[in-house]
Order: structure tokens, then sequence, then C-alpha cells
């Protein structure tokens, strides 16, 4: 893909979303696809609100990304919710559970929109037209509170439906730091450079903690 061009970044994105979700279905359980499902309908209703009233995230138009749309949502968009959100979630799994879980699974969505939206924003898949509160590489903070917020939902919601049944594998780990290397390396360097070593420092904590914690 050419990166360089306004419609490489959300090609390859697309792109690397549909491969992880195929992965995903090969290594998780049957609830796995009502998993993305969940994650694209709640993604997509949200960025259907957000284009037409600028709640939660700010106000911003979809430019550079001609995919097919749904509510005026370029397809790839709740996509990429739906294939995030369950990354996220499977990776927090074997670390915490309950309310914790649902709390660190968020966290590690915004840490990826770290990236994602600064990245995104420079190739100009969308432009913000308004938001409040300082910018990230021209992303305003309410976007990221936004974010917070449908995470919170999208993950949530996962809870109540597998009930705490799921797979405890380490390797879904490694694909969220893979899909937050992937978006780091083309996103501005010190937006890149934050989200990975958050991403990395997170795990990094998590990993020592479940050491010294006696089984």
């Amino acid at each position: 893909y050419e990166l360089g061009s306004p419609r490489g970044l959300p090609d390859a994105l697309y792109t690397c979303c549909f491969l992880l979700a195929l992965v995903l279905m090969g290594r998780s359980h049957r609830k796995l696809p009502l998993m993305l499902v969940l994650g694209f309908a709640i993604g997509l209703a949200f960025e259907a609100v957000g284009v037409a009233t600028g709640l939660p995230f700010g106000r911003y138009r979809y430019v550079a990304l001609d995919t097919a749309r749904i509510l005026d949502v370029p397809v790839v968009v709740p996509v990429m919710w739906g294939v995030f959100s369950a990354t996220a979630y499977l990776a927090a799994r074997p670390i915490a559970r309950g309310v914790w879980l649902v709390l660190l699974a968020s966290a590690l969505m915004v840490i990826l929109d770290l990236a994602l939206d600064p990245a995104m924003t420079s190739w100009r898949a969308w432009v913000w037209e308004g938001g409040w509160g300082p910018t990230w590489h021209g992303v305003p903070f309410s976007n990221f509170l936004g974010w917070l917020l449908v995470s919170l939902v999208i993950i949530g919601t996962y809870e109540l439906v597998l009930k705490g049944d799921g797979p405890d594998d380490a390797f879904f780990s490694l694909i969220y730091i893979y899909n937050l290397a992937l978006i780091a390396i083309q996103a501005p360097r010190s937006a890149g450079l934050l989200a990975l070593s958050l991403g990395l420092t997170v795990f990094c904590l998590l990993f020592l903690m479940e050491l010294s914690c006696p089984h």
C-alpha cells in the first residue's frame, strides 16, 4: 500500500482489521463473532451520532475514506471499532476481571487512539472542525474522552454478554502490541512513540505484577 497517499493508510488499516478478525476468530471461541458484531454496531451508532451532532468526540467530517458508508460513516470505521475493541478486551483478560477488565481494556483503546487519530488526521481521512480542550496533533482532547466513553460501553457490553467466559491467551496481547506498532509507525513521530511506549509499559508492569503474585 502506498501510505503516502490519502487512501493508503485507511486501506492498510482496513486490510489489517480483516486479517486480525480472521486470526481472532480462528483462535478464540464461538462468542467472538458476536463480539465483533457488537463492537461494529455500537461503534457505528456513536460515530453516526458524532458525525451528525459532534458528540461525544467533537465536530469532524470524513474526507479521504471513500469506502462504502452506513449512516454517513465509512464502513472501515465501525470495523476498526469491532476488531480493536475485541483485541483490547482479549488482551486484558489474562490479567484482569470484572470492572478492572473493563477499565484496563478501555485504557488500552485510548492508548491505541493516541496514535490512530493523529495518523488518520494527518492523512485527512477525516478533518476536525471543532471540539474542546487542548489538541494532540490536531485532535481535540474531547475526542479521547469520547473514545474512552465508547470503549467503556463496548467493553462493558462484552463483559455482560460473555459473563466472564472467554479465552485467557497471552497471544492476544501480542496481537494488540502488533496492532499498536503498525499504527504507531504511521503516526506523527511523537504520537507514535508515546502510544507505543505507554502500551509496552502497561504490559510490562502487568506482567511483572503477575509474576510477583503468588499462585
